[in-house]
């Protein structure tokens, strides 16, 4: 096997779907969010859709995956971070960052009524990929 092959491959997220301790609360992680200048990068919003993003960051730090999951839904059983899971095929504007695998969903909570942050969750980590203030990667 190659050194690039091996790098590759230690340097991809582990394929690991449901997480182990409901309980644990959930962390979040930055390694993989777009990098400065992408339309979705958080230096793109202002300083009020910021201190919004930060603030839905803290809320989601300091609950477990349990109760985030108590917050999801769509339509009229929408409230809180609102957790929904995303397939590929309806993310617009974006592509799946290749160290993300294609068996991990793609997910969004709610920030502000305008602002999703979009991430992967594995085990306890919610690892953050962009940031939307408009609805354009799924369009309402």
């Amino acid at each position: 096997m190659s050194r690039k092959r091996r790098i590759e491959e230690r340097e991809r997220l582990p394929e690991v779907l449901p997480p182990k301790r409901i309980q644990t609360p959930v962390s979040v992680s930055f390694r993989h969010v777009v990098q400065p200048g992408d339309a979705f990068c958080l230096s793109t919003l202002g300083q009020d859709e910021v201190r919004e993003v930060v603030d839905c960051l803290r809320q989601l730090n300091t609950l477990t995956w349990q109760q985030i999951l108590q917050q999801s839904g769509k339509g009229p059983r929408k409230a809180g971070l609102a957790y929904t899971l995303y397939p590929d095929h309806a993310l617009r504007g974006v592509s799946r960052p290749a160290v993300i695998s294609p068996d991990i969903r793609i997910a969004a909570v709610r920030a502000s009524q305008k602002i999703r942050v979009f991430g992967v969750y594995i085990e306890h980590v919610f690892h953050i990929l962009w940031f939307d203030r408009n609805h354009e990667i799924v369009p309402a």
